[in-house]
């Protein structure tokens, strides 16, 4: 997995009406400049003795304004909020099992240049879409909150959510577009009576019972989720008691999502350096 491949997993697993982005999904041009400033992006190839390694530098002719280094980054400008020049989202993908894509986005809107965003984006990734076709793009993020909740990552289910500027800040703007894990919310349900039918067992029907009823929380639907399972469960007594005994822990995976997953930090150094413990 690369941040290429996360990206096109995502697009792949969208719903009919923001599956055209994945025709965005395409590597652009890394870009060299933002407004007067310059971005240098260099890698390090796999040696005997060490991994890949990806650096970013901005800067301001010779003075280095931030690095950002990982496993491997990539590069866009990206209009995420109104006005001003695009802002800069860099990717990091840390190199692990399913494990980890990072945003870290910056604007100069504000003066000089301010760390707006640092997205936890998972396994799954995000892409910028402009929903409401104003200029200005939101994040569409693939969720893994349920990823290994009570079956393999394979089969984990991918919850959709929407990332937008809300006048001061990034922050989860899912309700204005319910349509979109409302949508992703059918196909899982569509998935899941399909299952009911040519492979009923239990281990076959949890995570897509989970990707419905998530789907349908995050869209502000539960309560209309729990009627339609009721029905639909009726007919497989090991998956209404499964969804009966995990309905909490399904909720309590989705507190907080996805604002929980972003924080704004303004450092060199990228990723932020974590403070020694003592214990």
């Amino acid at each position: 997995m690369n941040l290429r491949s996360g990206c096109l997993a995502l697009a792949l697993a969208l719903s009919p009406v923001v599956a055209p982005v994945s025709a965005q999904a395409a590597t652009p041009p890394t870009p060299t400049a933002w407004g007067g400033l310059t971005i240098k992006l260099t890698r390090a190839p796999m040696t005997d003795n060490s991994m890949p390694a990806a650096k970013l530098t901005l800067s301001n002719g010779t003075r280095t304004i931030f690095t950002v280094s990982d496993f491997d980054i990539g590069v866009q400008l990206v209009q995420l909020r109104p006005g001003g020049l695009p802002e800069l989202v860099v990717s990091t993908f840390s190199g692990g099992a399913h494990c980890c894509l990072t945003a870290h986005i910056f604007t100069q809107d504000t003066g000089g240049v301010q760390n707006i965003g640092i997205l936890d984006a998972g396994n799954y990734g995000f892409l910028p879409v402009d929903f409401n076709k104003d200029g200005t793009s939101e994040l569409l993020v693939g969720l893994d909150s349920l990823a290994y909740y009570d079956y393999s990552y394979a089969d984990s289910p991918s919850l959709n959510a929407v990332i937008g500027w809300d006048g001061i800040r990034l922050a989860d703007r899912t309700r204005a577009y319910t349509y979109v894990p409302a949508q992703a919310a059918a196909r899982e349900l569509k998935d899941l009576q399909s299952r009911m039918t040519e492979s009923p067992e239990l281990e076959y029907l949890k995570s897509r019972i989970s990707g419905y009823y998530g789907n349908m929380i995050l869209a502000g639907k539960g309560a209309e989720a729990e009627r339609v399972l009721a029905t639909v469960l009726a007919k497989s007594a090991p998956a209404k008691a499964w969804f009966a005994a995990n309905r909490t822990g399904l909720i309590s995976a989705l507190y907080g999502e996805p604002d929980r997953r972003l924080k704004i930090v303004n450092s060199p150094v990228y990723p932020v350096p974590v403070p020694d413990q003592e214990f």
